[in-house]
């Protein structure tokens, strides 16, 4: 009986074992098939690349100001809050101006005894009743009258916070009978529809641009775009305003100020993120020059550079070194390596493997 009962464990033991390799079989023959990855692919050569050059940047207003009193006092009036959109020539905030009116009146009075003064010297002098000297200082005093006249009508004027310019109110650092003083700043105001964005472009992309005396001669109609990132669907005509004289010592960039302007309906704030897109109309580069897209190359820690090139024939992808010219945003010149025809992946890169089997990814 014990001899049955481990003869019984042995048979089950055995029909384990078998189910198990047997439950593994479809396992491993599914493995052992190659499988197809998709990736994307570019065709060197095959047609004229337009080149998108794009270079990333934040937008700022091209009119932007700290504005502030030009005389001390108390703030009796604050007609603003942050966010509100002002015309040129509205007032913001002004102060008691009740010192001032006074200042000025006296101003006006001193005004009129000096010209009094100095009528009366006017016409003594016809008739040599008064000395020159004395003819003079009356002047003088008329004349230093006058300018104390001027300046208390300015302080005056100086009691109310003028805009500047249209735009919108983006701070404001007072509050109704605050007391400030002289130049302390107290709002912030910048251009709602006039914008830029400053870019760093490449030291290759820029010299093959036009010698030009200012940036008022760079005519790029049709070519030079800005795209905020919060409104993909928008892109506004840019034009180069202003643009760095030379290139930096450590990037090799220049700094170049793209201007461009927003309609009423849309939503643009200094400090949004984008880029600059330059679409050139005519093709500058030398005749029979590939070009591939950056994202195709990859590096080894030698500083060599490669891409995973296809073969058509059995459609797997294999590292194939590349020797690479000038970097042009997102595109590079391919001097060795590639022909023309050749099929190359774009994406993936760092999961592929010398052999493994691809196709194209749709869409």
């Amino acid at each position: 009986m014990k001899y049955f009962h481990r003869l019984l464990r042995m048979h089950a033991f055995v029909l384990g074992v078998a189910t198990l390799l047997m439950g593994c079989e479809p396992s491993d023959q599914y493995d052992s098939k190659p499988v197809s990855r998709p990736v994307k692919l570019f065709t060197v050569g095959s047609e004229h690349i337009q080149k998108s050059l794009r270079y990333p940047g934040s937008v700022s207003a091209v009119n932007q100001s700290v504005l502030a009193f030009e005389v001390p006092g108390k703030i009796t009036d604050v007609r603003v809050k942050e966010g509100d959109l002002v015309e040129a020539g509205d007032v913001l905030a002004t102060l008691d101006a009740r010192d001032y009116q006074a200042q000025l009146e006296r101003a006006e009075t001193e005004k009129d005894i000096a010209k009094l003064d100095f009528e009366r010297f006017s016409t003594a002098i016809k008739v040599n009743a008064v000395t020159t000297q004395a003819y003079e200082q009356a002047k003088s005093a008329l004349e230093v009258a006058e300018s104390a006249l001027t300046q208390a009508k300015k302080a005056l004027d100086d009691t109310r916070l003028i805009a500047p310019f249209s735009g919108r109110i983006t701070s404001k650092e007072i509050e109704q009978f605050a007391t400030v003083y002289a130049k302390q700043p107290v709002m912030h105001i910048h251009s709602d529809a006039e914008l830029e964005m400053v870019v760093e472009v490449p030291e290759v992309d820029w010299a093959k641009g036009r010698n030009v005396r200012s940036a008022k001669e760079i005519k790029l109609e049709d070519q030079l775009f800005v795209e905020v990132s919060a409104l993909p669907e928008e892109r506004f005509d840019g034009q180069i305003t202003e643009f760095s004289g030379k290139a930096d010592a450590i990037t090799r960039t220049f700094k170049v100020t793209v201007g461009f302007s927003s309609t009423s309906n849309l939503s643009i704030s200094p400090g949004m993120t984008g880029h600059v897109l330059y679409q050139p109309k005519n093709n500058d580069d030398k005749e029979g020059a590939l070009y591939i897209p950056v994202d195709a190359v990859f590096g080894e820690t030698d500083n060599t550079s490669f891409v995973w090139r296809l073969d058509n024939e059995t459609g797997a992808v294999y590292k194939t070194p590349v020797e690479l010219g000038a970097i042009s945003a997102n595109l590079v010149e391919v001097k060795k390596g590639l022909e023309k025809g050749d099929r190359i992946a774009t994406s993936g890169l760092y999961s592929l493997r010398n052999g493994a089997l691809v196709h194209a990814l749709e869409g």
